[in-house]
């Protein structure tokens, strides 16, 4: 059979995935393959769950916007709560960075105590395990975390039930509001400077903080599914409804606030909880989980989401952040 010719800006990261992940052999001890926020495995009789993720100089971040302390505290944000998000604690993380040449060792110093920071602030006991320094055109970091269960079952993205609650934990929003006045300052450094130091979003935008251990807390209060909110709420909300075969009718009052519904990089937690339940602290009602509606995996109020996309899609959208224009 002749191969497709599709590119991976034609397909977004969901249709590629599809393409690849049947084509990758699974381990035998594993107990959830990779298509949740984390993967799950039995090693000596424990459940283990790993994530990584990779942030590249250009599509990810701006080094005229971020310090690499902040790109420290968002590399850990953003893979600790993939684990939280299955209801483990994080354990340990491995780092690997590759820049170019030219980069001053302070770069990388100041992205170690990012990482310390980030790890103290929002992981305490969770430390770096080791990882790997290399060379590249631009400043690319990758990070894998590993977590624990004990004696929990992974809470999944396909759990959620007719009549459950929906909720979330941490930001809505406020990443996708610091992002757009960031690019509403142009390559101006004193606009720039300036959002840096008064912008509660813009800090939240290039280091957030995310609500690790809320996930420990509500696999603790019965969540039935969670999620990390990486991606934007409407799309991590349809990832969350198609995996459970339901349709997850989000709160009306959410209609007008388009950052809520479609900005990404919040990394705070969608979760579901039974329609008795108390929500735990921390947590918020936003909707309820509904009987599934053809081609209608999530509703605002009942209706189709007031926004054409929601989301970061890296093949569609990473062309809107731009690279530093001055070294």
């Amino acid at each position: 059979m002749a191969e497709t010719s599709e590119t991976v800006s034609q397909l977004g990261e969901r249709g590629t995935l599809a393409r690849i992940l049947p084509l990758l052999p699974t381990a035998t001890s594993v107990i959830v393959p990779p298509g949740d926020d984390s993967a799950v495995s039995m090693v000596d009789g424990a459940r283990v769950v790993t994530t990584c993720d990779v942030m590249i100089e250009g599509p990810d971040f701006r080094l005229d916007w971020s310090t690499p302390h902040d790109l420290g505290v968002k590399a850990m944000a953003s893979n600790l709560a993939d684990v939280a998000a299955m209801g483990a604690v994080p354990t340990g993380v491995i780092v690997a960075v590759a820049c170019p040449p030219s980069t001053e060792v302070s770069q990388l110093e100041g992205l170690a105590r990012g990482i310390s920071d980030g790890l103290a602030q929002m992981a305490p006991g969770c430390g770096v395990l080791g990882g790997d320094l290399s060379v590249a055109p631009v400043l690319t970091i990758s990070v894998t975390v590993i977590g624990e269960l004990s004696d929990r079952s992974p809470v999944l993205r396909s759990g959620a039930r007719p009549g459950d609650l929906v909720a979330v934990a941490g930001q809505l929003g406020m990443s996708e509001r610091g992002l757009r006045l960031l690019l509403g300052a142009g390559n101006d450094p004193a606009a720039i400077r300036a959002l840096r130091e008064t912008s509660p979003e813009v800090k939240h935008h290039l280091a957030p903080i995310a609500p690790i251990f809320q996930g420990i807390v509500a696999a603790k209060a019965g969540a039935t599914a969670m999620m990390d909110i990486s991606d934007g709420l409407v799309l991590d909300a349809t990832r969350m409804a198609e995996a459970s075969t339901v349709t997850i009718n989000l709160s009306a009052e959410l209609a007008d606030d388009e950052p809520a519904l479609m900005g990404g990089e919040d990394h705070g937690l969608l979760a579901c909880f039974p329609p008795e339940s108390t929500l735990p602290e921390g947590f918020r009602a936003v909707g309820r989980v509904e009987e599934a509606t053809p081609n209608a995996p999530v509703l605002v109020g009942g209706e189709a989401p007031p926004v054409s996309r929601g989301g970061w899609d890296p093949y569609r959208d990473s062309s809107s952040v731009k690279t530093r224009v001055s070294p």
